[in-house]
């Protein structure tokens, strides 16, 4: 039975996340020592027996989980083995000695090893020294066991057969041979007229000592698999896939906030670059003469949209990522929009209740801009622009940006740049929980539908 499983997916190294990489793969394991590892690292089908392997090794809930299956292994198996040797003779000729030594053969370095390697782990020490220490551990057990049964089986069986009565005239336990498998051996033929040799009893025939030697290995073996030193080389492939994944999640995240810069750059270059700019004031000069009135109302639609816009743009959006905070520069801009173009009607529409909402930065404002330039700018006449935020029956939250544009035309599928941005966002931040969804609408128009999950 393997004790622990843990495999740690390879990366690629990335020339912009070389120090990140570094960093984390020489830093110590965050990673809870009580809590699940990632699924990435130990699988997902763990029955009753292997449930502990979910938790990193020498953590509390790895060692109980650890001992429970263990135990119960060998409690049955020392059942099975004493039931006949006890309920066939009286308790005064039962090997109950044997079967003690037996128990603390099995049980002790299975408790003795995890719970110090557990000792061990929560003393938050370097790799190096811990490492080290938990090795000292699954020795200390396994000398431990050795010590016992060379030391102190003798006296836990006398101990037993005195308060059984299995003892003898002189007070010496009757010797009794306990042994589990199958075994074939040969006793020692004696010459019949050696003096001293006539009712000499078969256990008290010295073991040879390569048997000693067997024995002994053996029982260190046994004890070092149920003390955990298998599990060191589990603790050494966690460590090493921790790091691992450590270094993918860096490098995701890396990769993550660039395209959220370069979302944020491109985004401020299509709402604030010369175009933009140099039409509205040609608007401006233009309306002077004719509309002063309507210049004016330019002019301060303009300033709303910058004082709303730039700062935004330049934060790292996180302070400002609710649903209010982005409708205030989307109700900005198709002001100022529609300032420009007087055909160009527009609606924001949310309760107040869902204003403190999160919402991704950037992603309304860029939704709006859509509807603009492809929806309201290419159709003749009058065109509108509609926001309407709305929560889910399941708590989420659903922005659709509609208009009664000039549709898709001969685009099915939405798949511009700033959609594919948006929706690669949407993945980085929450998986498939969200979505954007964009569909043309019956009248004319599309309906452009981002989907957020519940907080």
């Amino acid at each position: 039975m393997a004790l622990s499983s843990s495999t740690a997916a390879g990366t690629v190294p990335h020339p912009g996340a070389a120090t990140a990489a570094a960093a984390a793969a020489s830093a110590p394991m965050l990673h809870p020592l009580d809590a699940e590892l990632p699924v990435a690292l130990t699988g997902s089908a763990h029955g009753w027996f292997t449930r502990y392997r979910r938790y990193p090794v020498f953590s509390a809930p790895w060692v109980r989980g650890r001992i429970g299956v263990f135990a119960l292994v060998l409690l049955v198996a020392l059942l099975l083995t004493a039931s006949p040797l006890v309920a066939r003779q009286p308790l005064a000729e039962a090997p109950l000695g044997a079967l003690a030594q037996l128990a603390v053969q099995l049980f002790a370095p299975l408790l003795i090893g995890p719970l110090l390697g557990l000792w061990v782990r929560r003393q938050g020490w370097p790799e190096t020294l811990e490492r080290n220490a938990l090795a000292a551990a699954v020795a200390t057990a396994v000398l431990a066991l050795l010590a016992f049964h060379q030391f102190g089986s003798e006296p836990l069986k006398q101990a037993i057969a005195e308060a059984t009565g299995a003892v003898d005239e002189s007070g010496k336990r009757k010797r009794v041979a306990v042994s589990i498998g199958i075994s074939m051996s040969a006793p020692p033929v004696l010459p019949a007229s050696a003096p001293g040799t006539a009712g000499r009893a078969e256990e008290d025939i010295p073991l040879s000592a390569m048997t000693r030697f067997s024995n002994g290995v053996t029982s260190a073996l046994f004890s070092f698999w149920m003390a955990g030193g298998v599990a060191l080389w589990g603790w050494r492939r966690e460590r090493q896939g921790l790091a691992a994944l450590a270094r993918e999640q860096e490098l995701e995240r890396a990769q993550a906030q660039r395209r959220e810069a370069e979302l944020r750059l491109s985004v401020l270059a299509a709402q604030v670059e010369p175009h933009f700019l140099f039409n509205t004031l040609a608007g401006v000069r233009s309306a002077i003469a004719t509309d002063p009135a309507r210049a004016s109302e330019m002019i301060d639609h303009l300033v709303d949209y910058l004082r709303a816009a730039i700062p935004r743009l330049r934060s790292s959006g996180d302070t400002d990522a609710t649903l209010g905070a982005q409708l205030e520069i989307v109700r900005a801009y198709l002001g100022l929009m529609s300032a420009r173009m007087p055909r160009l009607s527009w609606a924001v529409q949310a309760d107040d209740d869902l204003l403190a909402l999160r919402c991704p930065p950037l992603m309304l404002i860029s939704l709006a801009e859509n509807a603009v330039k492809h929806g309201a700018e290419p159709k003749v006449g009058p065109v509108r622009v509609q926001v309407i935020a709305q929560r889910r029956s399941d708590g989420g939250l659903e922005v659709t940006v509609a208009d009664d544009g000039a549709g898709f035309g001969a685009s099915v599928g939405g798949s511009g740049l700033g959609l594919s941005n948006i929706r690669e966002r949407l993945r980085q931040i929450h998986g498939d929980a969200a979505a954007l969804v964009l569909k043309a609408l019956p009248d004319g128009g599309v309906a452009a539908t981002l989907s957020l999950p519940p907080e």
